[in-house]
């Protein structure tokens, strides 16, 4: 059987929610999240690139690395990677064949098997830590069944609201469920006061006290520079990744050095990436209010060196963005409303009705030829911003011809 058909014809619009399959799969698996050392990564924005810049760390520093992450932008096997290669097909299919009879049997929805896959994998190439990224929420994120070790936390704020909740709080609660009695320490980025308190409260329960970054935490500094990871926010990212790296190191009993300048060069793709030069083309999987506004506080200090600013944006349903995403629109001349076509696609003209700037909107629900228009009319001195979602990434690949190619060897 061809397991990465198999997987990629399960319902992924239906996202089943709760630990109960994913600890009853694990089991058909003999539970190897036990044979396992691991480090869960949860919040709203920045775990993928948080945990991109631990993995090419640790690897740089001779650890064997698993690395769990989603969504893909190309193919399935991007999310389950060691040492910066992706698992095969032969293994997928292997996986899919030898518990196909146990996936039927508990129903596992795809993130599910996904998961108990990667963790399974993990164990049998004895990896010596997994990075896991969760996916919704955390505590009935299927991740949080892992048993991780440490749990780390970047910035929480309001996403995946049909799911997690319509509340900042509520939210919190879902993510702060993530905590558990199997972790040894927890770290997080700042967070907003009432968050802090309650990811505190949770950590209580545990006997456990969370260490936060403050803004005095000096690693980094506004000098420094993530040579593939634009953005004020990454330096953010890059502290959490560096204090993550020390507490591993001090985990595994293995030293870890020049931290700091692994961290500097990780290559994580989608991420305000330059896909083309003169004219500037940029990609950013900013999917929610808080990605909008690191990209807008981003563009805002280039976008006087362009003539003409385009930009493509796309969204899946129910994101809360239109005030940021009305802000950032003012800073360009045309945009283009197009769809991602999968999951829960965001329609054109729901997105039309509720952002500003109509006279400079046009609708074309084909992404390809929407770029491919733009392409053909822009100058050296122009910008095109595609932004909205990781489900571009097909398409992107296909007109940037590999664009997303990996620039270093962890990730």
């Amino acid at each position: 059987m061809d397991g990465k058909v198999f997987l990629l014809n399960i319902n992924q619009n239906k996202i089943k929610y709760g630990l109960s399959r994913t600890k009853a799969l694990l089991k058909s698996c003999g539970n190897p999240q036990n044979k396992l050392t691991s480090i869960q990564i949860v919040g709203t924005n920045g775990k993928g690139s948080t945990s991109a810049m631990i993995t090419n760390s640790l690897y740089n520093n001779k650890y064997r690395v698993g690395h769990f992450t989603s969504p893909h932008l190309i193919d399935i096997t991007e999310r389950i990677k060691i040492n910066g290669q992706p698992i095969t097909a032969q293994h997928i299919n292997k996986f899919i064949n030898l518990y196909k009879e146990d996936i039927i049997r508990t129903g596992a929805s795809f993130f599910e098997i996904i998961s108990v896959m990667a963790i399974d994998y993990f164990a049998n190439k004895k990896v010596d830590i997994a990075i896991l990224e969760t996916g919704l929420g955390g505590r009935l994120d299927s991740i949080t069944a892992m048993k991780a070790s440490g749990l780390i936390i970047t910035p929480i704020s309001i996403d995946h609201i049909p799911i997690l909740g319509n509340t900042l709080s509520r939210i919190a609660k879902e993510k702060a469920g993530a905590i558990s009695k199997h972790n040894q320490w927890i770290i997080s980025s700042k967070q907003i006061n009432s968050v802090q308190l309650i990811l505190n409260k949770e950590a209580q329960k545990h006997a456990l006290k969370i260490k936060y970054i403050k803004n005095n935490f000096e690693i980094f500094t506004n000098q420094d520079v993530c040579k593939y990871l634009p953005g004020e926010h990454q330096i953010m990212n890059a502290h959490l990744a560096y204090l993550g790296v020390t507490y591993i190191a001090t985990l595994l009993n293995k030293p870890a050095t020049s931290i700091k300048k692994h961290i500097l060069n990780t290559y994580w793709p989608g991420r305000i990436q330059k896909l083309q030069s003169k004219p500037d083309v940029f990609f950013d999987v900013a999917h929610n209010s808080s990605g909008i506004k690191a990209f807008n506080t981003y563009f805002k200090n280039i976008n006087n060196n362009y003539v003409h600013k385009y930009l493509v944006i796309g969204f899946e349903s129910n994101k809360i963005i239109f005030k940021s995403l009305n802000n950032l629109i003012e800073l360009f001349d045309s945009i283009i409303i197009t769809e991602t076509k999968i999951r829960h696609s965001m329609k054109a003209d729901i997105l039309y009705k509720k952002i500003n700037c109509k006279e400079k909107i046009s609708i074309n629900c084909d992404l390809e030829n929407a770029i491919q228009t733009l392409k053909e009319k822009m100058n050296k001195q122009d910008v095109l911003v595609i932004l909205g979602s990781h489900y571009f990434g097909n398409a992107l690949n296909k007109i940037f011809k590999n664009c997303f190619e990996i620039k270093n060897k962890a990730l």
